[in-house]
């Protein structure tokens, strides 16, 4: 793989520009899960083709989504988006990729995490449930506290997957739609807080 490319605009910039404005994160979600046009997706959250279509275009400007195709529609051209994707790593060849390259998947995951959170706020969702959960916890550990953490965290994950397996078949032959949700979990290094040059007299 190709050493990943420099990005000209920074992660505060992009994450900020995402959730610039609803609809935004809304077509970038909906980009992120399939191909559509500004057509399509202005039908879907009913909102004017026009103003869909200005932040699709932010989009590909922040180089989040590109142009898969055109198809000629009544003397126009329909032009059709997608997120741009990424190959999906396991911890192995997560381990083997420089941290430039790393940081690309990151730096995805993290634009759909934000993207997926204003969409849920701006539908009044995200906070509907008391039994959900955002949790943020600063803390300080030695290298095993890192290591428990880190394998807690992949626990978690395993967990969550035989949940969705067995919501899964809990519903299937019935019309339980199910609730749409998402799951996110982190959990990562932080820089060392910076001391204060003097103490106040």
């Amino acid at each position: 793989m190709p050493p990943a490319k420099a990005s000209t605009v920074s992660m505060e910039t992009t994450l900020a520009s995402i959730v610039a404005h609803p609809t935004r994160a809304r077509a970038f979600s909906i980009l992120a899960e399939r191909t559509a046009s500004p057509v399509e997706i202005a039908q879907e959250i009913g909102k004017d083709v026009g103003h869909v279509g200005y932040h699709v275009r932010k989009l590909q400007e922040l180089n989040l989504i590109e142009l898969v195709d055109e198809r000629p529609v009544r003397g126009a051209v329909e032009h059709f988006y997608r997120a741009i994707a990424r190959p999906i790593l396991d911890q192995k060849e997560f381990a083997s990729q420089s941290i430039e390259e790393r940081e690309v998947f990151t730096r995805l995951l993290l634009q759909l995490h934000i993207a997926d959170v204003a969409r849920s706020m701006d539908e009044h969702l995200f906070d509907a449930r008391t039994n959900h959960w955002v949790v943020r916890m600063p803390m300080v550990v030695d290298e095993e506290g890192f290591e428990e953490l880190s394998s807690l965290h992949a626990e978690l994950y395993e967990r969550t997957l035989d949940i969705q397996a067995r919501s899964d078949e809990r519903r299937t032959g019935t019309d339980d739609e199910g609730i749409q949700t998402m799951s996110t979990n982190m959990f990562f290094e932080m820089p060392p807080r910076r001391k204060p040059d003097s103490e106040p007299s």
